[in-house]
């Protein structure tokens, strides 16, 4: 069924501007960014519904930011407490580091300096996103198959894509933000994401009674031998936690059950203190997971390479650049993404370009205008992306403290020398900026839009390219 901003090309295939792949917390904050410059856009969602079983997110100061230049900061804030800092404890040395993220100054004006730091439930986030757009933004069970740019026609220059149901849709701009599997980064060259032999386990519990005040605002990490769990209130209700550890060949069953599953993660920290475990044995199953960990390294000049583009087409958070989630940088750097590349897009007049073209005309003078601007948004986001994906696989591998070396490492050279305060750094350091207004569409264009707007009532704040 076509959607309001959609057409039926003569081909019989759906013909839509701006296709988003994938509807998790990447493709959703995109299509929002699109939305607040003034281009509407259809999310393609695999699921039949938004996928927001799961645990939490750590939203960091940079993170935030991206938020606030969404619109939807504000709606979750109150919700979730202020993070005043992390704890870490090393089980094999007793090495304990404390930083804070709110620190007091008692000369001059008496001001505090912060990193904000929360933690948000994936699906607060994901509902949150998702309410932001206008109806008929989403659909589910779309899955893709395929993805080809058409060759020859009357607009050589769309893409098309095929659906698992059969369905053809023939866009304008492709945006993948199908995650670390992603078929549209595959179609566009990039490597797989590789294996590290490590395992994230991750769930939602309560917070227990006897659980210390301060405890409820401050994140928790104990480092064992070549395991690592942690602790980040949400609420003063609520906790997220996680292990990481090596992977074992029996992971494969034991992701499969959620008791099994449960069993796993309580032998993994069997050593630890309380109250790891008992938070393991209180937490819904529905909120219980374990992922294999993947990343993708692009060397500076193979960054730029793809760069080069593939017309129309780009990638956004892990299908751009799978990560490991020890800087908990994985939606934060998402959120940044949608931002740039909206921005991008927002100085390149595209909305005006194309209302002088031929009714669902795609040119060549677009699809160059388009790369270009993808281009950008690759060149905007290099050195930020690959100095937080380098740092979270060499946090990951130190921390873990798989070997002795790698323990005497974190014990007695990170630890001292940087005490985790490459968290707070990573995360005040970046801002990825505001979003522009969207420019008003010109009265004479209005009926030379290639494919209709949504609503009327929109006529000027959500435009077709």
């Amino acid at each position: 069924m076509a959607t309001p901003n959609s057409l039926l090309s003569s081909h019989g295939s759906e013909a839509i501007n701006i296709v988003i792949v994938g509807g998790g917390v990447a493709g959703l904050a995109t299509a929002i960014a699109l939305h607040r410059i003034g281009l509407k856009s259809l999310v393609l969602e695999s699921s039949d519904s938004l996928r927001t079983t799961g645990a939490a997110f750590t939203i960091w100061a940079n993170g935030w930011k991206a938020l606030d230049a969404l619109g939807v900061a504000d709606t979750l804030r109150p919700n979730y407490c202020q993070l005043q800092g992390i704890r870490g404890y090393s089980r094999s040395s007793d090495v304990q580091k404390d930083v804070q993220f709110i620190k007091e100054h008692t000369g001059g004006r008496g001001m505090n300096t912060s990193v904000e730091c929360r933690c948000i439930e994936r699906q607060a986030l994901l509902e949150t996103l998702a309410k932001a757009l206008p109806d008929g933004s989403i659909r589910f069970n779309s899955k893709l198959v395929s993805i080809r740019k058409k060759a020859g026609g009357s607009s050589p220059f769309t893409t098309s894509l095929e659906l698992a149901d059969g369905t053809s849709i023939t866009a304008k701009i492709v945006i993948g933000c199908d995650g670390v599997h992603s078929a549209v980064a595959e179609w566009m060259g990039l490597e797989a994401a590789k294996p590290l032999a490590r395992v994230a386990m991750r769930g939602m519990a309560k917070c227990p009674q006897h659980y210390h005040a301060t405890e409820k605002r401050s994140m928790v990490q104990i480092w064992g031998e070549g395991v690592r769990a942690g602790i980040i209130p949400c609420t003063d209700k609520q906790l997220y936690w996680f292990i990481t550890r090596k992977s074992q060949p029996q992971d494969a069953d034991v992701s499969r059950d959620t008791e099994s599953l449960r069993r796993a993660m309580l032998e993994a920290v069997r050593d630890f203190p309380e109250p790891i475990g008992e938070l393991l044995k209180s937490s819904s199953a529905d909120t219980l997971s374990m992922a294999y960990l993947k990343w993708r390294w692009l060397w500076p000049w193979e960054w730029d390479r793809m760069a080069k583009g593939k017309g129309s087409v780009t990638v956004v958070g892990d299908a751009l650049h799978p990560m490991t989630p020890d800087m908990g940088q994985g939606a934060c750097s998402a959120l940044e993404d949608a931002v740039v590349l909206a921005r991008c897009l927002s100085v390149s007049n595209i909305i005006n370009l194309n209302l002088e073209e031929d009714r669902g005309i795609w040119g060549e003078e677009e699809e160059r205008m388009i790369e270009e601007c993808f281009q950008q948004y690759w060149a905007a986001r290099k050195w930020r992306v690959l100095s937080v994906v380098a740092v979270a696989f060499v946090a990951g591998l130190v921390l873990d403290g798989s070997s002795s070396f790698m323990r005497f490492v974190r014990d007695w050279i990170w630890l001292p020398f940087f005490s985790m305060s490459h968290l707070p750094y990573f995360a005040s350091s970046y801002d990825c900026g505001t979003l522009p207004l969207p420019l008003p569409l010109p009265a004479q264009y209005a009926d030379k839009l290639p494919f209709p707007s949504t609503s009327s009532s929109e006529s000027s704040h959500a435009h077709n390219l």
